[in-house]
């Protein structure tokens, strides 16, 4: 009996004096509250470096999504041509490791191709639209005034070295003009997207053939829409949708020397129809306030409709109206969709 109460009397003491019992649960203890710590000062960490690389990218001109997990950032930019400068604005913020970059791929946009719109009407000429080189301009120009006399040639062409002509035969829209002729009434020579559309009011069947053979040599298709003669309501719209924009200065009713050709283009559509009725109708792109727009629109319309009177066009065959901003025909969100919702349509009354 006493060899046991020996033996239990020194295992009682060797677990009392056990030096690693109050080491383990100091070192456990401390662990747990540097763990309980870290969590919220991370996430101070992250919250801080995403507000600072937000304003620095903003600073730069950047619109990105921006969010850390630690001190590694990720940042989401909407276009690809951002990629690289996100990237070093990121980089220089202070407490940043790294930074990846996502951007959607890069897509290269194939160059456009010449657009070319010919109006004829009454033995004068008006070129409009956009060619690939000063050449092709001087040609087409030079063989308008050889078949209708250079005085009568308002020659506005444009010139961008980034389209493309492939497939086009610039050339031979020159032998189209001279088919159409000087008695071509409020006639229009479309180039398009590879493709020739004639419109406007002809004196015969064989002029309207020949304009066509001839435009077959530029792209190879064509679209004839020539009237012979008067025209039904539905050719006359399409005549009417086929011309220019009516251009006018900058928020003003003022028609602009190229507006004012297009309105006499449409009194001679009125002139060879005179059982047709339009409605003209003013809208605007969302630019200024909505009041501004509606009243701007209104003037536009009511601008077109006293010019055409001034023509020779009778007031009781017209009405006009103005929508402003609110019937887009593209969302308005670039200045390529703004140009496109700034127009006048003339809309045929059944």
């Amino acid at each position: 009996m006493a060899g046991s109460t020996t033996t239990t009397a020194v295992r009682h003491e060797l677990r009392r004096v056990n030096p690693f019992v109050p080491i383990v649960v100091g070192v456990v203890g401390m662990a747990a509250l540097a763990t309980g710590m870290e969590v919220p000062f991370r996430h101070h960490i992250e919250s801080v470096l995403t507000d600072h690389t937000k304003v620095a990218l903003s600073d730069a001109g950047i619109d990105a999504d921006v969010s850390f997990t630690g001190r590694d950032g990720t940042v989401r930019v909407e276009s690809a041509d951002e990629r690289q400068k996100a990237e070093d604005v990121s980089r220089a913020v202070e407490g940043v490791r790294v930074v990846t970059v996502i951007a959607p791929p890069k897509v290269e946009v194939p160059p456009a191709p010449v657009a070319v719109k010919l109006l004829v009407d009454a033995g004068k000429v008006t070129l409009t639209g956009t060619v690939s080189d000063a050449a092709a301009k001087s040609a087409l120009g030079d063989a308008a005034k050889a078949a209708f006399g250079a005085e009568n040639v308002l020659d506005e062409l444009t010139v961008d070295d980034k389209r493309t002509s492939d497939g086009v035969k610039l050339a031979a829209l020159a032998p189209v003009l001279t088919a159409l002729g000087k008695d071509t009434k409020a006639g229009v020579v479309d180039l398009q997207g590879g493709t020739v559309t004639l419109t406007g009011t002809v004196v015969s069947q064989d002029v309207k053939d020949q304009a066509e053979l001839a435009a077959r040599d530029v792209t190879g298709i064509v679209r004839n829409e020539l009237a012979v003669g008067e025209a039904k309501a539905e050719q006359v719209q399409t005549q009417l949708v086929a011309l220019p924009t009516v251009e006018f200065e900058n928020d003003s009713a003022t028609l602009t020397p190229q507006g004012q050709a297009v309105v006499a283009n449409v009194a001679s559509i009125l002139k060879a129809n005179p059982s047709i009725r339009i409605s003209i109708e003013g809208h605007t792109d969302s630019t200024g306030t909505e009041a501004r727009n509606q009243t701007l629109s209104e003037a536009r319309a009511r601008t077109v409709l006293d010019t055409l009177v001034s023509l020779g066009i009778a007031a009781e065959r017209m009405t006009s109206k103005g929508f402003g901003e609110s019937r887009p025909k593209v969302p308005d969100t670039s200045a390529a969709a703004k140009a496109i919702n700034r127009r006048v349509e003339f809309i045929v009354q059944q």
